[in-house]
């Protein structure tokens, strides 16, 4: 049984082509569903993730009312809708530390505190990491509060609804990617590329199927039939005197006949449900994919760790933004720009890597802002609740002309 906005989908359990044929259904119906409630927003804004040199994401804000403040719309209590169109694949923690990295630095340690378990549980909810033309979606509802679908499934629901405000201020908070990204989402600027992908861009069928598989429950073994229990008689001692031989006892042959037919229906169903466990192994209903081929690293990420991440974060981006010196040849030009540098750092705070993942179009402000991670180590010694050698960060650096 699965629960799909409010109602209630029995599948059958026939094997093959009977639960692809269900599979099909579930999928149809959740992409009409899903259909149905974009169809109430409006979209504010679109943009593009760019890092490492390529373009990452499109990322769509809709809300029932188009604006251009954020406060505002960060305060709307109407439906809101924050779409993510993958354009290169993630592997799960990069997925994990892109969103939490952020999060850290545009939400306080109390919201973030009190809304840690449910926003733990919506990142492990997908069991597999996105993959370029997936699309998922994270929804505000007064009624019911923070969802998330996966290629039109929805994987989990009825959070409460500060988890979909602390993702929504990493998009059109204080520290957004850039001020671009921000923008663009605001409506501020248009960004003609984002809106054909948007528009364009479809998820794979296999993918969608994949993600409705995960809500699908596993089909119930049949217990086999109980065995009467056959009553073996006491032997009998034969007097010596005793001149005729007695003949061996005999199976009653109602008690034999039913024994040896519950024998060979349990064998027979036994046979059956190891050929249907063989056969949905080995060849997939049309459409779905084996998940076995989707098997990827498990991401132990619990509270204690995110805690410690959301409190050491904004440490290391404070002390580097207090480095940051405007170039006077950049200011005298008038030149702005937003670098993006991921940084590692060891357990002892030293700084290991740094690298300029995104450019802006000038080098001076490249350079400094390279300049202001260098001078800002080392930096605190990492807690003991991260348990990685090293901690990873990727950081927006803009450098804007007031």
């Amino acid at each position: 049984m699965v629960t799909h906005n409010g109602r209630n989908v029995l599948l059958n359990q026939r094997p093959n082509k009977w639960r692809s044929y269900f599979t099909s259904m579930v999928i149809a119906i959740a992409l009409l569903f899903s259909c149905l409630a974009k169809a109430e927003l409006t979209l504010n804004g679109s943009t593009i993730y760019s890092d490492l040199g390529r373009d990452q994401f499109v990322a769509a804000l809709y809300t029932e009312t188009a604006h251009n403040n954020p406060e505002v719309i960060q305060a709307m209590d109407s439906e809101k809708r924050m779409e993510v169109r993958i354009l290169n694949n993630y592997s799960k923690r990069r997925w994990i530390n892109l969103w939490m990295q952020s999060i850290s630095i545009n939400n306080s340690r109390e919201n973030f505190s009190d809304s840690a378990e449910e926003l733990i549980a919506l990142m492990q909810a997908p069991k597999s990491a996105p993959q370029k033309g997936d699309i998922l979606e994270y929804l505000f509802s007064p009624e019911s509060g923070t969802s998330m679908h996966f290629n039109g499934t929805e994987l989990i629901s009825d959070l409460s609804g500060e988890v979909f405000g602390l993702l929504l201020r990493t998009w059109i908070g204080a520290i957004p990617p850039s001020t671009n990204f921000k923008d663009e989402l605001l409506g501020n600027q248009r960004n003609t590329k984002a809106r054909d992908l948007l528009q364009n861009m479809t998820a794979d069928k296999q993918r969608v199927a994949l993600a409705a598989s995960w809500v699908i429950p596993e089909p119930a073994k049949t217990p086999a039939p109980k065995l009467k229990a056959e009553v073996i008689p006491e032997p009998v001692e034969i007097a010596e005197t005793q001149e005729a031989p007695l003949e061996q006892p005999k199976e009653d042959p109602v008690v034999a006949a039913e024994t040896a037919g519950a024998d060979k229906t349990s064998a027979d169903e036994d046979s059956d449900l190891k050929n249907l466990v063989s056969n949905e192994a080995s060849v997939a209903p049309a459409g779905e994919v084996n998940e076995e081929s989707e098997a990827e690293e498990e991401i132990d990420f619990n509270v204690a760790e995110a805690l410690a991440q959301r409190d050491y974060t904004p440490l290391v981006v404070q002390k580097i933004y207090q480095n940051i010196s405007y170039p006077s040849r950049a200011v005298s030009r008038n030149q702005q720009g937003t670098v993006r540098v991921a940084i590692e750092i060891g357990r002892s705070g030293e700084l290991k890597n740094s690298l300029a993942t995104q450019k802006s179009k000038h080098s001076s402000l490249n350079k400094a802002a390279l300049k202001a991670v260098e001078k800002a180590a080392p930096f605190p010694t990492l807690p003991e609740q991260i348990t990685a050698d090293s901690f990873e960060l990727s950081i927006p650096i803009t450098f804007q002309l007031k």
